[in-house]
C-alpha cells in the first residue's frame, strides 16, 4: 500500500506541519495509514488523505471555518461511505457554503444544509487533479534529490 509521509503530506497538500498536528488531534485529518504514536513514529498518510487535507487548505483560504468544513467532510463521508466522495464530485464554495455536483452536472446541492439545490457558486478547483500533479512533482523531486 502506498503511503505518504508528513513532509510529502505538507509538500503535496499546501498545509504546514502546524496545521497537521492541529488538525489531526482535532480529528479533521487524521494519517489514516499510521497515526501519530509519539517521537520516532510519522505519520503515514494515503492518497484520500492527501485529497483530504487539499480540500481542507483550499476550503480555509476561501474563508471557511475548521467546524464548517469538518462538518460537511463527515457529510460527504456519510453520503458516499463506499467510496471517496472527494474523488467523484466536484465541490465549490461561496466562503460560507460548501457545495457539490449532482449527477446533473449544472445544479449543486448544498452539503452543510443537507441536501438542499442550489445554483449560483464560486469554483475552487479539481483537487485530484491538483493532488496528483503535486504527487508527481514531489516524486520527481524526492528522486532528484
Amino acid at each position: 500500500m502506498q503511503y505518504f509521509s508528513a513532509v510529502a503530506a505538507r509538500e503535496i497538500s499546501g498545509a504546514t506541519q502546524r496545521q497537521l498536528d492541529y488538525w489531526d488531534d482535532r480529528g479533521i485529518v487524521t494519517a489514516s495509514i499510521r497515526r501519530k504514536q509519539g517521537k520516532g513514529k510519522e505519520r503515514r498518510y494515503s492518497y484520500t488523505d492527501l485529497l483530504k487535507l487539499r480540500v481542507v487548505v483550499e476550503l480555509r483560504t476561501a474563508g471557511l471555518s475548521l467546524q464548517k468544513i469538518q462538518k460537511a467532510l463527515q457529510i460527504l463521508g456519510n453520503w458516499d461511505p463506499n467510496s471517496s466522495a472527494l474523488e467523484s464530485k466536484k465541490i465549490y464554495t461561496d466562503g460560507r457554503e460548501v457545495y457539490v455536483t449532482t449527477s446533473d452536472h449544472r445544479v449543486l446541492k448544498s452539503v452543510l444544509k443537507r441536501g438542499q439545490l442550489v445554483f449560483s457558486v464560486f469554483i475552487l478547483g479539481e483537487f485530484v487533479r491538483q493532488t496528483a500533479r503535486n504527487i508527481r512533482l514531489y516524486i520527481r523531486r524526492a528522486q532528484a534529490g
